[in-house]
């Protein structure tokens, strides 16, 4: 699970406030790799296995995602736009009918259950969903895809926001979360007090909402959104000269 939201380092002028829910466990990442030797020289093979259960559970996830940014839209108004929740399912169907199809079919099973029924679902194909993603992000809410498609649209959607030092990320099973900045753990600039404390700020954020206090993950996402805004305490990756303890501060002082 990834939340992408605009900033005041965004590189596009529209506001951008979505979540990409990547399945995680299957598709090409199985790593099942092949390499034969043929009269016409070598051939790779790959496996790309999407099970219904994963395809289930990881749109089951996504729909209960987007009634809990509801409810956070909710509990600070004014804040987004929406005035709906939405599930948009990717895919490549038309050409993939097996294992695409399987997800395609799944996760729309998944979402007409009744406990989503105020929730818009939606498709795209993925060639066609990054071309809208870098075009209207603003467009979207939630979206869903298998492993590879979700990995390449995460990763490009961080672009739109200016820094990876401002993306969280969950790591969601049955019946456990993991929260954590998408970044990693940049040993090249430990101790300078530079690092952008904001990743790791709205994981924190992240972990309440699935522990169900929207409210106070509302008022975390509320302050470090104050602090962008203002752009007076910003880290260097944003442009700014601000340390890691001043943006902390300024956020604990908002909330």
């Amino acid at each position: 699970m990834r939340p992408v939201k605009t900033t005041v380092g965004s590189s596009n002028g529209n506001p951008i406030d979505l979540v990409i829910v990547r399945e995680n466990t299957e598709d090409l990442y199985v790593k099942e790799e092949t390499t034969r030797e043929t009269p016409e020289g070598k051939v790779a093979e790959a496996i790309k296995r999407i099970s219904e259960r994963a395809s289930s559970r990881i749109s089951t996830i996504a729909g209960e995602i987007a009634l809990r940014r509801q409810k956070i839209r909710a509990a600070a108004p004014g804040t987004s736009t929406r005035t709906e929740p939405m599930v948009t399912i990717t895919h490549k169907s038309n050409v993939l009918s097996q294992t695409d199809g399987l997800f395609r079919e799944t996760a729309r099973r998944a979402l007409a259950a009744e406990k989503f029924s105020s929730v818009a679902v939606e498709e795209q194909i993925v060639d066609s969903m990054v071309y809208k993603l870098f075009r209207q992000p603003e467009y979207y809410d939630v979206i869903v895809a298998p492993n590879l498609y979700g990995d390449i649209l995460s990763d490009g959607a961080a672009a739109l926001v200016g820094s990876l030092g401002l993306v969280p990320s969950a790591n969601v099973g049955d019946g456990f979360a993991i929260g954590e900045p998408c970044h990693g753990s940049a040993p090249d600039i430990e101790g300078k007090g530079i690092a952008n404390p904001i990743a790791t700020l709205r994981s924190v954020a992240l972990m309440l909402e699935f522990l169900g206090e929207e409210k106070a993950a509302a008022k975390i996402y509320t302050a470090v959104d104050a602090n962008l805004d203002e752009a007076k305490f910003l880290s260097p990756d944003m442009g700014g000269k601000a340390t890691t303890q001043q943006v902390l501060d300024d956020v604990l002082k908002r909330l």
